[in-house]
């Protein structure tokens, strides 16, 4: 028995790692996966390749996915086959442009798994079916034609030689000859080699009538099954055969396609213009609990809900009059009482004379499903409520520490203008210890000015918007180190600091944060292995040369770039207090800071998507290390 064929999937982004993280998600044995990474290439493989589904992501460079998923329904090879978008949650107007012109379904990123198999799985096996069945009933409905057009072949043998003696014209549409070419032949002359005794058994049998089967030539060398029926008389067969290999092909091809219903995860079943349940599947068995033997004594409206009985019988009667149901939502009742959610398709079958024979139901349990995209729902509710929250609360925090930060400067001028007057004023009347304290106040003046116009940088940057272009980073680390007066080439410093700039992958970012946020992160370095007999600071990337997860500088994180130093280091049991507004590890007499420099840090990086972490051992030096996303304009760039 050959093997079942396997489905074949599409998938379309230009993100490679998606594209694995797809296949991975729904890795089967019966399925295979190409894959393409533009628009172009989507389309030659459609078009060369026999698929069964496409993953298709919503927006790709010069050419988005609702353009590909246009083309593909306009062509008769790729028409039918069924696209799911894959798309962002703030794409929801092309999302409804593409399910109305394209896509059977659509899925949110970030994708939830069981949601994504299942509605893979349902598309395949829904395809599948298509498939067969459109298969089938083309070969059902040539055989037919041919059965249908065919007439019997009417003969005269003599019983001892078993040659023809006369024969009709139909002898010409079953086996190519003509009257005259067959008349005088022998039968045997027709037949595979094997058949050719038993036949001539036949010949010797003394009954009046009998019937059997025949393999026989065609002229064309074709092979025939001709079923016979034949009248011994008087040393003669008076014979008809019938061409049967159409029916026996068609009997074999229904007996699969009955198999196939009945083996179906979905439930199959017929019943009559009364309700009464004539034929019942197996899926119907496994959604309902009803056994076969048990559905055949029942009706339709013992799975009916009470409320939806007079639904129900409107249903039917709707079908009965000739209407098609398709993909109607209701709800059903199993043998355990549960109720459950249904997709609901019904036809009428009917003979020659247009009597109705039954009603044919599928059925397909989406009670986990609708459950399932519920929680989502609910979930996106909640979090969309908590962002709405988080927004405002974060507002108002920026507002708030603007106003206190700019209402505390005209006090602190006020403070350190009226101190330096006094020591003008008065520094010769003062003992040196008056003069010490003055000069106290005077200095944490400076620095409160200082703690305020870090604060009122801080809280600007939530308001700052991102302006976003690609970014050469090496060329933006130089310039900081030349504006910090430290560099001196790519492996020199100067001041006795050591200074490496290793290859670093270009970003996608606002620019002028990435300088706030080099200039914080290597000043920080400096400052910190000043002390050290030999200062020096690495600046690099993850995986060193090259763009990209997989090449250098990429992770799972992102692009991935680091500050290091062989400074004073930190103890790693603090590192949560590293980020945080005003958290110091070390006093103001080892190193000046006022805590705000990693904070910006962590904010900037945030706001880009990124993530920022710290490694470190005291005494051994520090690492820290930043994230940003590699999309367009970093990526193939």
């Amino acid at each position: 028995m050959a093997a079942a064929k396997k489905a074949m999937i599409l998938i379309v982004d230009e993100n490679a790692r998606n594209v694995r993280s797809l296949e991975r998600m729904l890795s089967a044995p019966d399925r295979l996966f190409v894959s393409a990474s533009n628009g172009k290439d989507a389309l030659k493989t459609a078009l060369s390749t026999d698929l069964d589904l496409i993953l298709l992501e919503m927006q790709m460079p010069s050419m988005d996915g609702l353009e590909v998923a246009q083309i593909l329904k306009t062509n008769r090879r790729t028409r039918d086959v069924p696209v799911i978008f894959l798309a962002e949650k703030g794409e929801g107007q092309a999302v409804g442009m593409g399910r109305e012109e394209a896509a059977i379904e659509y899925l949110y990123r970030p994708l939830d798994p069981a949601i994504t198999r299942a509605t893979v799985s349902a598309l395949l096996l829904q395809q599948r079916q298509k498939k067969e069945l459109s298969e089938k009933d083309a070969a059902l409905e040539n055989y037919s034609l041919l059965i249908g057009n065919s007439t019997d072949l009417l003969c005269t043998l003599d019983a001892g030689t078993l040659k023809f003696e006369d024969v009709n014209a139909a002898v010409n549409d079953m086996l190519g000859y003509t009257v005259e070419e067959v008349r005088g032949s022998s039968l045997l002359f027709y037949l595979h080699e094997e058949e050719k005794q038993k036949v001539q058994a036949f010949g010797k049998d003394t009954r009046e009538e009998f019937s059997f089967e025949t393999r026989v030539w065609t002229k064309s060398r074709a092979v025939r099954l001709l079923q016979w029926q034949v009248v011994r008389r008087n040393g003669r067969w008076f014979a008809g055969a019938r061409d049967v290999t159409g029916v026996k092909e068609a009997e074999e091809i229904k007996h699969y396609l009955a198999t196939v219903v009945k083996q179906s995860d979905e439930a199959v079943y017929l019943h009559d213009a009364e309700g009464r349940i004539i034929s019942w599947n197996t899926g119907a068995e496994k959604i309902y609990g009803f056994t076969e033997k048990e559905a055949l004594q029942m009706k339709i409206w013992n799975i009916v809900p009470e409320h939806l009985m007079s639904e129900a019988q409107q249903l039917v009667n709707t079908v009965i009059a000739g209407a098609e149901v398709k993909s109607l939502e209701t709800t059903r009742i199993t043998r355990q009482g549960k109720v459950i959610d249904v997709r609901f398709s019904a036809s009428v079958l009917v003979d020659a004379e247009k009597k109705v024979l039954s009603i044919a139901i599928t059925e397909r349990d989406i009670t986990e499903e609708k459950r399932a995209k519920e929680k989502i729902r609910e979930a996106n509710r909640e979090l969309e409520k908590a962002l709405s929250e988080l927004q405002l609360v974060n507002k108002e925090l920026e507002s708030f520490s603007y106003s206190v930060s700019h209402d505390l400067r005209a006090p602190l001028r006020a403070l350190d203008g009226y101190s330096h007057m006094l020591s003008d004023e008065f520094g010769t009347v003062l003992n040196e210890e008056g003069k010490r304290l003055l000069g106290n106040i005077r200095r944490n003046a400076r620095r409160m000015g200082m703690l305020i116009d870090d604060l009122l940088s801080f809280s600007r940057l939530g308001r700052k918007e991102l302006h976003k272009s690609p970014v050469d980073m090496r060329e933006l680390v130089v310039e900081v180190l030349q504006e910090l007066d430290v560099f001196s080439g790519d492996a020199g410093g100067k001041g006795g600091v050591r200074i490496e700039v290793r290859e670093l992958p270009p970003a996608h970012a606002d620019q002028s944060l990435l300088r706030q946020v080099w200039t914080n992160l290597i000043s920080n370095a400096l400052k910190y292995s000043a002390k050290s007999a030999a200062p020096a600071v690495i600046i690099g990337s993850i995986g060193g040369a090259g763009v990209g997860a997989g090449g250098a500088g990429g992770t799972e994180d992102g692009c991935v770039y680091f500050v290091r130093d062989n400074g004073v280091g930190f103890n790693m049991e603090y590192v949560g207090k590293l980020f945080g507004v005003f958290q110091r590890l070390h006093s103001d007499q080892e190193f000046e800071g006022m805590g705000v420099g990693l904070a910006i840090v962590q904010r900037i990086i945030a706001r880009h998507g990124g993530k920022v972490w710290a490694e470190g051992e005291p005494g051994k030096g520090a690492t820290f290390y930043f994230s940003l996303p590699c999309g367009d304009g970093v990526i193939g760039k």
